[in-house]
């Protein structure tokens, strides 16, 4: 789950990072490489369950895409529309919540489907129960191991006593 999340977050958060910047929209080379991208994050991403390990894969990913997006649609970083700081200040960002959510929706997703493995699965079969009684009375009778009214066991007569 934690890779295909990592490689849709990778595509749509690039996507609208240059549309935001004023970018074209790309066609489809450009979602292709796109998507190929994400693919090849998300797949890397997938083993890793740290959350800085998570962190730098989107980080990666914004990376590749920003480029393979600059050099499709003829961005040119120089034109003063948007300064590279600023630029790369909001790709960190982003990238830092959606690892965030990533993290808190795979939290999420173990707790909703332990919940229900737990509410849907049938409890074990209680434990069987030995065979019959030698005497029908003493069936669920607990045997105390000290005689009726005693505190303890009782003990051999203390010597010189008699």
């Amino acid at each position: 789950m934690r890779g295909f999340l990592v490689g849709v977050t990778v595509a749509a958060l690039a996507i609208a990072a240059h549309g935001a910047a004023g970018a074209d929209i790309p066609e489809s080379a450009g979602v292709t490489l796109l998507l190929m991208i994400a693919g090849t994050v998300g797949v890397a991403a997938g083993p890793s369950r740290s959350r800085a390990a998570l962190l730098g894969w989107l980080l990666a990913g914004q990376l590749a895409c920003h480029g393979a997006l600059s050099v499709l649609s003829g961005h040119d970083h120089d034109s003063g529309a948007v300064s590279d700081r600023w630029m790369i200040s909001a790709h960190v960002l982003a990238a830092g919540c959606c690892a965030v959510l990533l993290a808190v929706t795979e939290r999420l997703y173990g707790l909703v489907s332990q919940t229900v493995r737990v509410a849907t699965t049938r409890p074990a079969a209680p434990p069987p129960r030995g065979g019959a009684s030698r005497w029908p009375s003493a069936a669920g009778a607990v045997g105390h191991p000290h005689a009726v009214g005693a505190i303890g066991p009782r003990a051999p007569p203390v010597p010189g006593c008699r």
